[in-house]
């Protein structure tokens, strides 16, 4: 009986810890996903208004510009999970909006972009054009 006590009392402190998620926090997204992404089943070409682009601290796509204020990563089965948390315009003299955005890497030239689990898409790199640089993100 005497040591059932200070069992309990460990486990107690130990549960917690077991069940809290390991989510690191970085300030910009990996340069693995930086550069221009079209998708998979539709060819990039020169102006392609569909791309989205991807830097370590933006993210635009044809609806709006977001500016990407912090990323968390999670382990996954498949590797690292990233979410992005950012701030959007959608337009001039658009209010500011909050999103998230999934980052999923499938190998270094296709990846999984989407709001949410369910809405994940699947993109290619697109070829053309210059990629953004780390001494460009300062």
């Amino acid at each position: 009986m005497h040591f059932m006590v200070p069992a309990i009392v460990a486990l107690l402190f130990i549960a917690p810890a077991i069940c809290v998620a390991d989510i690191k926090r970085h300030k910009t997204v990996p340069e693995t996903f930086w550069g221009q992404w079209g998708l998979v089943d539709q060819p990039c070409s020169q102006d392609n208004r569909l791309a989205l682009v991807i830097t370590g601290t933006s993210y635009t796509h044809p609806d709006a510009r977001c500016a990407i204020d912090w990323v968390g990563e999670t382990a996954g089965r498949a590797g690292p999970i990233y979410s992005a948390h950012m701030r959007c315009l959608a337009g001039e003299g658009a209010q500011p909006s909050t999103a998230n955005l999934i980052l999923m890497s499938r190998d270094g030239e296709e990846v999984a972009l989407g709001g949410d689990f369910q809405s994940l898409r699947s993109y290619r790199r697109c070829p053309a054009g210059p990629q953004p640089t780390p001494a460009a993100e300062e």
